[in-house]
């Protein structure tokens, strides 16, 4: 992506530091962010040094300078006295953050990542709806089923609550689950939601809002397996939108 064109990107992105140089800021952050998960610099490559950046988007190498600390502390690049700013090995990189989900250009052509937040789904999601059938509280339940009707109620002309409404939903089902450790992936959980809402159309068809319900009857049901069932079932739906979206 040429600096032009990633500048323009971040510039149209909402600026979270108030005044001028807060929001000078954080487009540089976003500009070159893109860059890297767009894939104009690859892991292991050496990034521009701060005197080009700087000349390159029209800042001070001191904004540059604190540009790349945000970077680094996303674990996007690393700065050595000798060799310079290069990129990191992706699997170092925080893909989950939210800022990262923002500021990457197009996450439905990112195949490796789509990929692997489908599996770490799998992976988590089920095992939590099975234990959430066997412990579930009546507190529990209501706020499972709670966001269960805030999906209803909300689809199709308000997504955005939909959206929340679902990832409050399967935050329940963890939490339904009084495994601790599992528990503590919650906001993992949230995070590989909301970055599959950024890489696929905003949609909730009968036959997702049909998965949840019988997510929520099977945990009411205090049937374990067909909890799991149910909740592979929803999964196995979302890997489809999601290589649906890939395929377009």
């Amino acid at each position: 992506m040429p600096a032009r064109a990633a500048l323009k990107l971040a510039s149209s992105l909402p600026a979270t530091d108030s005044g001028a140089k807060g929001k000078m800021h954080m487009s540089v952050v976003r500009t070159l962010g893109a860059r890297i998960l767009g894939g104009e610099f690859n892991p292991g490559d050496a990034f521009p040094g701060e005197a080009e950046l700087a000349l390159s988007l029209g800042v001070s190498r001191t904004t540059i300078r604190e540009a790349v600390k945000v970077l680094a502390a996303k674990g996007l690049v690393e700065s050595r006295t000798r060799t310079g700013i290069r990129v990191r090995m992706r699997e170092e990189w925080r893909v989950l953050d939210p800022d990262l989900l923002s500021w990457h250009p197009d996450l439905r052509a990112d195949k490796l990542f789509i990929e692997s937040l489908v599996e770490s789904r799998r992976i988590i999601e089920p095992a939590a709806a099975e234990l959430a059938a066997q412990r579930a509280t009546a507190q529990d339940l209501y706020a499972i089923e709670t966001a269960y009707i805030d999906m209803l109620n909300s689809t199709p002309h308000d997504m955005a609550r939909c959206n929340e409404a679902d990832v409050r939903f399967h935050r329940a089902v963890i939490h339904a689950s009084h495994n601790i450790v599992l528990k503590g992936l919650t906001s993992t959980i949230e995070a590989a939601l909301r970055a599959a809402f950024f890489a696929t159309s905003e949609l909730m068809d009968k036959d997702v809002l049909e998965a949840h319900r019988q997510i929520l009857e099977s945990i009411r049901l205090r049937h374990s397996e067909d909890a799991r069932a149910a909740m592979l079932h929803l999964l196995d739906i979302a890997a489809e939108d999601l290589h649906g979206e890939l395929r377009n």
